[in-house]
């Protein structure tokens, strides 16, 4: 054998305990023996330090997971019941049907961040989870083994944990048809339906069992073997070594290993003998392959490596997609993660009218990506037309093209439109392609499109990896649009709350302005407020409740509309805001908000503020100077004890002309690593910078293009009053 033989065998489990499994399963009735069976002899098989078993329940939906709570054999295993949707490696490889490597704990952690405590605090750095068939492929639960090391997980390794799972689902398939009477237990299928041929012996090598493989192997019946010399079944043994390691292994109580060629059988087999109290079991396992080519080999590691390379994918595009804030996101989402991993670039379109619309492209380069960008929103495909995407929409089946830029563009009319799309696609590259329709409750709900530049055409396997993928995208759709659905409700609740108009006067001119935050999924609960007084005056409001989506911005509704009840009422700033507080206190005991009031007199300039935990307004003066505004401000609505000290105190306000009020919410100038009086510092330096502006409206304008330059991850609202002679 050569350095690699050596390195591959170096994983292989101790052949005694594998045999011990196997007489375990073998006697195994029930499938909670066999799992039994499985977690106390499953570890040292498949070389590990830890296994557990998943059975599917008879209630639908459920598994009952057996393992044991240390890894001393002798604790009795422990049963427990859990959903099948659960995300564990066990309900995940039962329900995908395909293994679980997880070789290291950040993979634990990419993938299963709520179980990486628990499977560190067993002393674990890497899991396998393998499904478990029966011998007409139905899935029938799982097998999980643990290691306190990471794991390569190396082709004979991945081997041998096959070749046990492919032992343990086939006796818990006899287990679950098996009918138990007290008289006695049937004989064990699980030696016969075994893929390698098996022999028990006595101690002086007198056949006393033969399994199908072995009939199959010495092309003969187990009548006609059973009961003679085992060396006289098997000829080709007397020409070997191999009666001496079986006189070895039976006199020394010792199994022994070793590979040899057989001329009968033109083959390579990998011999395995554990003597027991009658004698000795050995069975042969064909390795010609294996042994015969190193390239075989090599395309075996390689094997291994592309399928943990495919659900290392398949992860990592999950976590990518996970969290999406509404369908737009999750669809830029999928392009880019497909377009980093399986093709140089790709697009997405999805339906809309009688017609299919682009809503997300990429390109691996970075300057041909400005390009792809291009094609959002632009060059629809009519259903009725020839568009590879329409055949892949109408049929709902993935389709492959050798050339897909040039058979598009063979397709494509005479129009200056067309003509465009065409040398856009020429530009992005051409190659082959690869088209995936995304299917959501049995509907094409989207269609993506991915691209090879002069590379490889996709394979069978690139098809069924891009089927789980848009199968995961189309299970996240949901999520993205009910995360849609809640941002754009509160968005128009948000909207309807904000004044349609703002007051005016000769003197006293307002801007007001509001962005949503650039990053998450819900409006939050700023609000701006201007509007009149009984007695002429103009009521200025800025405020931030707490908290986002629907019930913030139900809240910062209630909360405007008291507030508004309170100042027409002549109230003041000070005694509006304490009522306001008072209010919330009885109807929303957990709110949170900041609010600020101005009431000023838009003829002469004068007024007064108050403020319940909200930052003090910035004045520019007509010299270019700002001053922020000192006061002493009353903790915010839901902290505040209304008959204590706590009342809001109002400030006295004038206005001289020329002067410029600014009030604003937080997000204006606050940034995460970023400290409170820079940002505040830098608001008024931006505030100074308006001194040239003509009016509020290009001001509040001014302010928040230059405060706003990148994504922000709060709500902002601004509020602009120019008071003039």
């Amino acid at each position: 054998m050569n350095g690699d033989d050596d390195a591959d065998l170096a994983v292989i489990a101790d052949e005694q305990a594998l045999w011990r499994l196997v007489t375990a399963l073998a006697t195994a009735v029930t499938p909670f023996e066999v799992a039994e069976a499985f977690t106390k002899e499953g570890p040292l098989a498949a070389g590990g330090a830890f296994a557990n078993m998943a059975i599917l329940s008879d209630t639908p939906g459920l598994v009952q997971v057996v393992h044991r709570p240390t890894f001393n054999p002798n604790v009795v295993a422990q049963r427990g019941m859990f959903d099948l949707n659960a995300n564990t490696p066990a309900c995940e490889a039962i329900r995908s049907g395909l293994p679980v490597l997880l070789g290291s704990p950040e993979e634990i952690r990419a993938r299963y961040p709520e179980l990486l405590t628990e499977i560190e605090q067993a002393g674990l750095s890497s899991r396998v989870s393998l499904p478990l068939h029966s011998a007409t492929g139905e899935t029938l639960g799982a097998v999980g083994f643990g290691w306190p090391e990471p794991q390569v997980f190396l082709a004979a390794q991945l081997r041998r944990l096959d070749l046990v799972a492919q032992l343990v689902g086939l006796a818990l398939e006899r287990a679950n048809h098996h009918d138990f009477t007290p008289s006695g237990r049937e004989q064990p299928n699980v030696l016969e339906t075994m893929p390698n041929a098996f022999f028990s012996l006595d101690a002086a090598l007198t056949v006393t069992y033969m399994n199908a493989e072995g009939e199959r192997l010495l092309r003969t019946s187990r009548d006609a073997v059973l009961g003679s010399n085992f060396i006289d079944a098997f000829p080709a043994a007397a020409v070997s070594e191999s009666v001496g390691r079986y006189q070895h292994a039976i006199a020394k109580g010792v199994s022994v290993v070793f590979e040899e060629y057989f001329a009968p059988f033109e083959g390579w087999f990998e011999v395995h003998a554990w003597p027991d109290r009658n004698g000795l079991n050995v069975y042969f396992s064909d390795v010609s392959e294996r042994h015969n080519s190193e390239v075989e080999q090599t395309v075996a590691l390689d094997e291994a490596r592309q399928a943990h390379a495919r659900l290392s994918f398949l992860a990592e595009v999950s976590s990518t997609l996970h969290g999406a804030h509404s369908r737009a996101e999750l669809y830029d989402r999928l392009s880019k993660a497909v377009t980093t991993s399986m093709a140089d670039w790709s697009t997405i379109v999805v339906p809309s009218g009688e017609e299919l619309v682009r809503v997300a492209a990429h390109h691996r380069d970075p300057i041909l990506n400005s390009l792809a960008k291009r094609l959002v929103g632009g060059y629809p495909h009519a259903f009725t037309g020839p568009s590879p995407g329409v055949v892949v929409y109408r049929s709902g089946q993935p389709l492959r093209l050798s050339h897909l830029a040039e058979e598009i563009v063979n397709d494509l009319d005479s129009s200056v439109a067309s003509a465009a799309y065409g040398r856009t696609l020429q530009l992005l590259g051409d190659g082959p392609g690869l088209i995936m329709p995304v299917i959501s409750d049995q509907a094409v709900v989207a269609v993506l499109t991915m691209v090879r530049r002069g590379g490889e055409r996709f394979s069978d396997e690139d098809v069924s990896v891009m089927l789980e993928v848009t199968t995961r995208a189309a299970d996240l759709l949901d999520d993205a649009l009910y995360l849609e659905t809640q941002r754009e409700t509160a968005s128009a609740l948000q909207a309807a709350a904000l004044p349609r108009t703002l007051p005016t006067s000769p003197r006293l001119r307002l801007a007001a302005g509001y962005r949503a935050a650039s990053e998450g999924s819900q409006v939050g609960g700023d609000w701006y407020d201007a509007f009149e007084l009984q007695s002429g005056h103009i009521a200025l409001v800025v405020g931030d409740a707490a908290g986002h989506g629907l019930h913030a911005a139900a809240l910062m509704t209630q909360m405007r509309n008291a507030l508004r009840a309170h100042l027409f009422d002549s109230l003041g700033p000070s005694e509006s805001i304490a009522k306001l507080s008072s209010f919330v206190a009885t109807q929303e005991p957990d709110a949170f908000a900041t609010i600020i009031c101005v009431e000023i007199d838009p003829l002469t300039g004068a007024g007064v503020w108050a403020s319940a935990g909200h930052p003090a307004p910035i004045v520019l003066s007509r010299d270019g100077t700002s001053l922020h505004l000192r006061g002493k401000p009353a903790p915010p609505i839901g902290s505040m004890d209304v008959g204590s000290s706590d009342r809001p105190i109002e400030h006295e306000l004038v206005l001289r002309p020329g002067d410029r009020l600014v009030m604003f919410t937080d997000g204006l100038f606050e940034r995460r690593g970023v400290d409170l009086d820079i940002g505040l510092t830098h608001l008024m330096i931006t505030i100074e910078q308006t001194l040239g502006d003509a009016d509020a409206v290009s001001a509040c304008e001014s302010i928040l293009r230059a405060m706003l330059t990148g994504a922000h991850d709060d709500d902002v609202c601004l509020l602009v009053a120019d008071f003039s002679s």
